[in-house]
């Protein structure tokens, strides 16, 4: 069997995209974090800031339309109770982010700061606004400047025990596998999914909640093909009549694919058995070039395909067994 172990590697080290790997991206957070501390009203109270989303869960990939984004809380030491209208909290960080170099809008989740080259966009960086109940739960600021007084809202949002699940439940090589097999799961949402309500967060919940790291047991090396795989049997294993559910395992505890249209909810069942048919179909082939070819229609170009003159070896067939490492 072919297990394209090198050519999944190689898939991720080109499609991540990570805070660590973007210098451009750490310089503007940086300068848009110093622009916050030095303009913001002396009215606001004081705040802290934290990396949250793909950036701190280190699941990031390159958007397939170029436009990067990265995810800053920040939190204001009040509560609910001190700015019953949650959008004077967002106006603050609006006012005080404005420039000529970019786009700031208040959204409903968040505050979105637009960079543009040649009038495209080319990253955004998105701030929520928070603060804490008297029983220390975050709220996020919920609301657009349109929305009514009445609809303006605080919600419970938990990002940072959320980053802190996730990232500690796995470790070791076993974390670097999850890490694999959440981008490759990305970019074949970007590719194959036609729309923008299937969110990347509840694939990688999903994959908190259901993935199992696979290994070979004869050499020890890991087996991303199988490991995915077996992910995305457990997902369609979770299907309860029309939908898949997957929910967040922090407040508020909500459905990631509760916007999705029973229409959309069948396309992506549907993908996603076609996902699954076609890594078998690269696992029982003996040639890794053809395993990759198959692949590469499911993850896009930049899943890489040998010549196959280097592949035509016979490949040993190993066996996969599940396990954490320490």
């Amino acid at each position: 069997m072919a297990r394209a172990q090198t050519q999944f590697e190689n898939f991720h080290r080109t499609i991540l995209f990570g805070y660590d790997s973007s210098q451009d991206l750490r310089d503007r957070r940086d300068t848009l974090l110093a622009d916050l501390k030095k303009n913001i009203s002396p009215d606001a109270p004081p705040y802290t800031t934290f990396t949250q989303g793909s950036y701190a869960l280190d699941t990031g990939i390159h958007p397939l339309d170029g436009n990067p984004d990265m995810d800053i809380g920040v939190l204001f030491e009040c509560s609910p109770d001190d700015y019953t209208d949650p959008l004077v909290l967002k106006k603050y960080v609006r006012d005080a982010l404005e420039r000529h170099n970019r786009t700031v809008n208040i959204r409903r989740p968040c505050v979105t700061v637009t960079y543009h080259k040649d009038e495209s966009p080319v990253h955004h960086i998105d701030l929520a606004v928070y603060c804490s109940n008297a029983a220390g739960q975050t709220q996020i600021a919920w609301c657009r400047e349109s929305t009514p007084l009445v609809d303006r809202e605080w919600k419970p949002s938990e990002a940072r025990e959320l980053t802190e699940k996730i990232t500690s439940q796995f470790s070791g090589r076993d974390r670097d596998q999850f890490r694999r097999c959440v981008r490759a799961l990305k970019r074949w949402r970007d590719e194959k999914i036609g729309h923008k309500n299937t969110p990347s967060i509840g694939l990688t919940v999903a994959a908190y909640n259901w993935f199992v790291p696979r290994y070979d047991n004869i050499d020890g090396k890991p087996i991303d093909l199988n490991a995915l795989r077996d992910l995305v049997d457990a997902m369609l294993a979770r299907w309860t009549g029309s939908r898949l559910q997957v929910h967040l395992p922090v407040a508020p505890y909500s459905d990631l694919f509760e916007r999705m249209t029973e229409t959309q909810m069948t396309d992506l069942k549907s993908r996603i058995e076609e996902l699954r048919d076609a890594l078998n179909e690269a696992d029982a082939q003996a040639d890794t070039h053809e395993a990759c070819k198959i692949l590469r229609k499911k993850f896009g170009e930049d899943f890489p395909v040998p010549e196959k003159s280097e592949t035509t070896k016979n490949t040993s067939a190993g066996v996969s067994t599940s396990g954490r490492s320490a």
